[in-house]
């Protein structure tokens, strides 16, 4: 009797192993890229006011310089042309220097923006849809600037 018990119980013990062994589990699938919710739309012109200074190392002005007092509002547009996801480009117009290219990226809090100019960068944090708050500084052989200041949606 302890045979065919004993059999049975291996017997059933060897079919739960197997059967458990030949369950297929789905195949891992590849993460997915996804433009998360929430980040926000930032194309578009901003018109920006710049309260800065400026120290001179030499007489002649960097190739992107803009300001040419000591201590001066700096007044133009960023133009935000392209945004994909968190990364953004555009250009930044102002009657006080040529135009300068720029690129920028969302912080992962979609509050926070970090901008590089040609020479420079700039923080900003958005406050709402229609306007931000930046710190800009810059630091070349010809000059050394910071600023603070605001951009507001233009359009």
């Amino acid at each position: 009797m302890w045979h065919i018990t004993g059999f049975l119980a291996v017997l059933v013990i060897g079919f739960l192993l197997v059967s458990g062994c030949t369950t297929s589990t789905p195949p891992a699938q590849p993460a997915q890229i996804t433009n998360p919710a929430g980040i926000p739309n930032l194309t578009g012109t901003w018109a920006a006011q710049i309260d800065g200074a400026l120290m001179t190392k030499s007489d002649i002005p960097g190739p992107w310089a803009k300001r040419t007092k000591e201590l001066e509002t700096l007044t133009g547009q960023h133009v935000i042309t392209r945004q994909q996801g968190r990364v953004l480009q555009g250009v930044f117009t102002s009657p006080q220097g040529k135009d300068e290219p720029f690129i920028g990226v969302i912080g992962m809090d979609n509050k926070t923006v970090y901008f590089a100019d040609m020479d420079g960068i700039m923080d900003c944090q958005i406050v709402n849809n229609d306007l931000m708050t930046g710190v800009y500084r810059h630091v070349t052989q010809n000059d050394t600037v910071a600023g603070v200041g605001t951009w507001t949606r233009v359009k």
